[in-house]
């Protein structure tokens, strides 16, 4: 485990040094900084755990320090004590208003000050328990595994969770991509540290690459996402999604273990586990060029597929039995009772939208039947559009589900087709009818093999 990293801030070298060896006897690694510029500095290049400032300081005082990380919101969870040699209860009281955790007066104890260092440690750890338990609280599910498909995912998250190698998952949306990945860090050697999200899917392109690696600009810090990380998981939804400049910029980082942050010009050692995943295919946007090849390769160390909801009916009674549970007692409802029709119509319904698409609908039939028995009928309604979708997938050729290139090429020939058997095979007439150059709809014929001689024979 990591040392706590303390950051001393005090214009007398006597009292930096001083510290230094009593902090660092009690095992604690520490910077040390003389003003209010070196005191920037060393925070930014690594944030510490806690930081000791004098307030008398000259040039610039120790309150301004304080407040310009308050308004910068640079601390997050550190504790800054704040310590003088002049202290007085006005000193006291505005430093703990503009947001220190303690002040302590010179000379210093060393009982006092070690006291004062331990308690602000453990505030600060308690505060980032405390969140890190209220975001699993409201994510915690348990993963069902009656199918063979689910128990073999289960398994493949159990041997990878210990390990601390890079996750590619695959798969439908809904299936619960986003679940999979946190099995996954809760599982490993990580998962006391912070599991951070980026979803691609709900961001402008724009402004990922600041998301991501933070912005440096006028001495202002915002922190992105792979610092916000360290140490911890690095959650990015929809991976495919990334435009090429910031795929190159997150291989670079990859490959180098630090970074830049945007506007930035010192680098960050970088210290996450990457789990990725995308409902598209990565391997054809790799071949269609739109996602970069050695950062496919680099991310998909271990790729997870999470199967679809029709490929695992037996999970599905349990997964009506945990969504009737939860969504009953989040909104204060009796549970309806589901009858054998009913649950006979979840079971047989293919799942487009898979188990996102279930829990809204179970959630509609708590809403509209609570405390009440649910039948066939009562499925049906609450699947409502979604029956129709369904149906109307049923009618789509079968070329709907493949890529764009192979389905565009099958719709072309299968137009034209269509259309010279109508002219008798008389490429003239096709020409003028399906309005193409009688040239180009040659070469276009021929290569999709399509001749007259197919037309007249039909």
């Amino acid at each position: 485990m990591a040392k706590p990293h303390i950051l001393v801030v005090d214009d007398e070298p006597d009292i930096r040094n001083i510290l230094q060896d009593i902090l660092q006897d009690e095992g604690y690694d520490v910077a040390l900084a003389e003003n209010a510029d070196q005191a920037r500095r060393q925070f930014k290049a690594k944030q510490p755990d806690l930081v000791l400032l004098d307030i008398w300081m000259p040039q610039e005082d120790g309150m301004s320090v304080l407040k310009n990380w308050v308004d910068q919101q640079s601390l997050g969870d550190t504790p800054v004590v704040m310590i003088s040699g002049h202290g007085t209860v006005e000193n006291a009281v505005e430093a703990v208003k503009l947001g220190a955790y303690d002040f302590l007066e010179k000379p210093l104890s060393t009982g006092k000050l070690l006291l004062c260092v331990e308690r602000g440690l453990e505030n600060a750890s308690l505060r980032v328990e405390n969140k890190r338990l209220k975001d699993r609280l409201l994510y915690d599910s348990p993963m069902i595994s009656n199918s063979d498909s689910s128990r073999e995912l289960l398994r493949h998250i159990q041997l990878l969770g210990p390990t601390d190698s890079w996750v590619f998952i695959t798969g439908e949306s809904g299936t619960g991509k986003h679940l999979v990945a946190r099995k996954i860090h809760e599982n490993s050697p990580r998962s006391e540290a912070d599991f951070v999200e980026l979803n691609l899917a709900a961001m402008p392109s724009e402004s990922v690459s600041q998301q991501l690696f933070g912005i440096e600009s006028d001495g202002k810090i915002i922190r992105g996402s792979f610092e916000q990380a360290q140490g911890g998981t690095l959650f990015i939804n929809e991976v495919l999604g990334l435009n090429q400049e910031t795929q190159n910029k997150l291989l670079s980082a990859l490959q180098e273990h630090q970074f830049l942050r945007i506007g930035g010009s010192e680098y960050i050692d970088l210290d996450v586990r990457v789990i990725v995943t995308t409902s598209g295919n990565p391997q054809e946007a790799v071949n269609e060029g739109l996602f970069s090849e050695d950062l496919y390769y680099r991310l998909n160390v271990i790729p997870i597929q999470v199967p679809a909801l029709r490929l695992r009916r037996k999970d599905l009674p349990e997964l009506v039995k945990m969504f009737v549970e939860d969504i009953s007692q989040r909104n204060q409802l009796e549970p309806p009772v589901l009858s054998s029709g009913a649950m006979s119509t979840l079971k047989n319904y293919d799942w487009p939208g898979n188990v996102r698409q279930l829990q809204n609908v179970i959630q509609r039939l708590i809403v509209l039947n609570a405390g009440q028995a649910v039948e066939t009928n009562d499925v049906e309604a609450a699947l409502g559009g979604d029956l129709d979708m369904k149906t109307r997938r049923e009618q789509l050729p079968e070329y709907f589900d493949g890529n764009m290139r192979n389905a565009k090429e099958q719709f072309e020939r299968a137009y034209l087709s269509h259309h010279l058997n109508l002219v008798n095979g008389n490429v003239s007439k096709l020409a003028k009818k399906v309005g193409l150059e009688r040239t180009h709809l040659y070469r276009k014929l021929k290569s999709l093999n399509i001749t007259a001689r197919d037309a007249k024979s039909a």
